[in-house]
């Protein structure tokens, strides 16, 4: 199913166009004679109470590597990268990548976010202020992200876009895609605070059914720039808020989770849900997921 036009010939400016809505700030690693990346930090404006993104990436010898992240207000947050080859010149390096998101409590100016890696590489970005938390965001409407069920595929589908629940609730693609009754709040892409985050949708290359949504930059470009393969992408359908690193959703949002499956015909699928009894429930033994529900974004209350 596919609303949105289809084109593999701006994957190049795709990518461009992601360092330039994600990444107003960056910085190259230093350290290692292999290293080669940068860490990116997402757009601006910059608000306390309002998740600050920061992705990072290098090329070395080494694989999976524990890092350190520091925010600039005394907080830090650490973990392992997430690896893959990397084939150069018949030998081949490890691509390290990790994202993470933290929430400051209250304005700070002309702090940096510095990335470091236990192999000593270090990535500090520009500096930047933190403004004190406007209300913008609590008086910004909200509109409803409505979800879809079809039977025959076992499939689901969310979009908050007018004209596709238009078509939808019409009887379009033979009427088989059904409300399930379940929806959530999101920002609409042409009114939303700037301090929210862009949720894009691909589909899969391969039954043109399946969708996947993410406001991660690093998601974001490993399926643009064809890094992980099957995927399309359609467009921004959009906006919400973002998590911080340990998960937790800003106040006045509640966490919506993804739930990533494949159903008995081999479709690869991802359901949205804010109802942790939901994912409990669709969570089975024929689905790729997680036990635990992981937030991939927020619904605005």
């Amino acid at each position: 199913m596919n609303f949105l036009p289809r084109s593999t010939a701006f994957r190049p400016l795709r990518a461009c166009l992601l360092a330039l809505a994600f990444g107003v700030l960056t910085s190259t690693f230093a350290g290692s004679a292999l290293a080669d990346g940068s860490c990116v930090i997402s757009g601006g404006p910059y608000e306390a109470g309002v998740p600050v993104q920061v992705s990072a990436s290098t090329r070395d010898e080494f694989r999976g590597e524990p890092y350190t992240i520091i925010w600039g207000d005394g907080a830090t947050t650490s973990g392992t990268a997430s690896f893959s080859k990397v084939p150069l010149a018949g030998e081949f390096l490890y691509q390290n990548d990790l994202s993470a998101s933290h929430v400051y409590s209250a304005a700070v100016h002309g702090i940096s976010i510095v990335v470091l890696l236990q192999n000593g590489d270090s990535c500090t970005t520009e500096p930047f202020d933190v403004l004190g938390r406007s209300t913008e965001q609590a008086a910004q409407p909200s509109v409803a992200a409505v979800e879809y069920y079809h039977a025959g595929l076992k499939l689901y589908f969310v979009t908050a876009l007018p004209n596709e629940i238009a078509a939808l609730d019409g009887g379009a693609f033979g009427g088989a895609w059904v409300r399930t009754g379940q929806q959530f709040n999101v920002y609409a892409l042409d009114d939303a605070p700037a301090s929210s985050s862009t949720v894009w949708r691909f589909v899969d290359t391969t039954f043109w059914t399946s969708h996947f949504y993410t406001a991660n930059a690093a998601e974001y470009q490993a399926l643009a720039s064809g890094d992980v393969p099957g995927w399309l992408l359609e467009g921004p359908v959009f906006n919400a808020p973002m998590p911080a690193s340990d998960g937790t959703c800003p106040g006045s949002t509640i966490p919506v989770y993804r739930l990533d499956s494949s159903d008995l015909g081999g479709a690869p699928d991802q359901r949205l849900t804010t109802s942790v009894e939901d994912f409990a429930q669709t969570v089975t033994p024929g689905r790729l997921s997680s036990a635990q529900p992981v937030a991939g974004f927020c619904s605005p209350q």
